[in-house]
């Protein structure tokens, strides 16, 4: 999120309309290092899970509120400054 939110900003300072690959590629590198985060983090979740033995509804509470949650808030706003870096205003200006 981080990555595609400064290369917008500095294309849309510069006045740089992206072409879509260099819009998106960054997004699709916010998702590739999300699913390198998961893999590091999935052995020592699976031992925290074995030691603690949590109920179900905590479970689903805790894969929510640390895993989807956040994931989706990142991907999201990835996305928006992909397409809000290609946008052009219909006088050709962008915004």
């Amino acid at each position: 999120m981080i990555l595609s939110r400064a290369l917008a900003r500095r294309r849309m300072a510069a006045g740089v309309r992206p072409s879509w690959l260099a819009a998106w590629g960054p997004v699709a590198v916010d998702a590739a290092s999300l699913l390198v985060l998961v893999a590091l983090l999935f052995a020592p979740a699976r031992a925290l899970i074995a030691t603690y033995d949590p109920s179900l509804w905590a479970m689903v509470l805790a894969l929510f509120f640390l895993g989807y949650l956040p994931s989706q808030i990142v991907l999201i706003l990835s996305s928006l400054w992909a397409a809000k870096s290609r946008y052009l205003d219909p006088e050709g200006n962008q915004s």
